[in-house]
């Protein structure tokens, strides 16, 4: 059912509507900075705080201001996190993914867990409201979210097994990727719904590898491998789980790194708040593994990556870890690695 903000009869409240749908035109258009302030002239201009236009303002304001900034981010979330529970249910399963993601690159599992049962949660009850429909020959409920409904759901259980990977839950994290692993029974899947339930497939496969990796078992390096030749788009996050893997129990994976390096991103290439935070974690951990093997000279290599990237994600913690780890190493370090090294830190990015 599609919902409309209520409008008073009042000039003001109509002016502000009237704000209010221009800067959903321009959102929708893709004109997300050109919305901004209308977005923010309705929350600073509405009494009510649980106001349709007030609580949906808050929530786009919300997103066009995510970004790949890590302070950027927390900002947002810390303007926006007290309003997502009055938005309609539809949209709300919008805000409980996009506040799951953002927790995520900033590593609070705890948060992320939290806001993956409630997408969960929410996405199962919207299913079976539908179920119920069909069931007494109803129409269906028209929903107003970005994606299809078995998106939610199967990210519920996908960043919930993230979440309790992280924590070193491994044999608990097991169960949710089974559960997104296989979601051909879910009704209502249309052409995109089919290829979703395809994505989450693969992805589930994907992550089982790399809980076996995380449990310590490197056996599964040569099925993950031909796994990677077949699904290039999971090699950056089972990257990182290969090379968390090996630091933890001494792994050696060189050929494993040398066949599929190559095949990342360049190291200035435009990244999301996802995939920066993955690659800044990669390239960390592959200094680390570098160092580790006696390759000084590419672990400092790859140390500056890492260097580069927090800086320009703001990433201000990652950016002391690179500091610290660089300083131990410093002497081994050629004068090119020293210049590129004083320049990251006064703010020269000459990659």
């Amino acid at each position: 059912m599609k919902r409309q903000p209520d409008v008073s009869c009042s000039g003001s409240e109509v002016d502000l509507s009237h704000y209010f749908f221009m800067a959903e035109h321009l959102y929708k258009a893709g004109r997300k900075q050109e919305a901004v302030p209308l977005f923010r002239h309705v929350i600073d201009n509405v009494n009510d705080t649980h106001h349709p236009q007030y609580i949906m303002s808050q929530f786009r304001l919300f997103q066009s201001l995510i970004g790949i900034g890590s302070e950027e981010n927390k900002e947002a979330l810390a303007r926006f996190e007290s309003h997502y529970f009055y938005l309609p249910d539809d949209v709300k399963l919008d805000a409980l993914l996009q506040m799951a993601n953002v927790y995520y690159t900033l590593w609070d599992w705890k948060k992320v867990e939290r806001y993956a049962d409630e997408l969960r949660t929410l996405a199962r009850t919207i299913y079976d409201r539908q179920l119920e429909n069909k069931k007494n020959s109803k129409p269906p409920e028209i929903l107003q979210s970005e994606r299809h409904l078995v998106v939610y759901y199967g990210q519920g259980f996908l960043l919930k097994g993230v979440a309790l990977t992280m924590q070193e839950r491994f044999e608990e994290a097991k169960h949710y990727v089974s559960e997104y692993s296989e979601l051909g029974w879910f009704e209502f899947l249309d052409e995109i719904g089919h290829k979703e339930v395809e994505k989450f497939r693969i992805w589930g496969k994907a992550n089982m590898y790399n809980l076996e990796l995380k449990c310590g078992n490197d056996k599964v390096l040569d099925e993950l491998s031909e796994f990677l030749d077949e699904n290039p788009i999971e090699l950056l996050p089972s990257l990182l789980t290969v090379i968390e893997s090996a630091n933890m129990y001494n792994f050696k994976i060189d050929e494993f790194l040398d066949k599929f390096c190559k095949k990342l991103p360049p190291i200035n290439t435009s990244v999301t708040y996802i995939n920066g935070t993955q690659l800044f974690h990669f390239r960390y951990e592959k200094a680390v593994y570098s160092f580790r093997n006696q390759k000084i000279t590419t672990g400092l290599n790859e140390l500056l990556y890492a260097l580069y990237l927090s800086q320009k994600m703001k990433h201000y913690s990652g950016f002391e870890r690179c500091v610290t780890l660089f300083a131990k190493h410093i002497d081994y370090a050629t004068e090119q690695q020293k210049r590129h090294y004083r320049n990251l830190l006064e703010g020269v990015s000459d990659l």
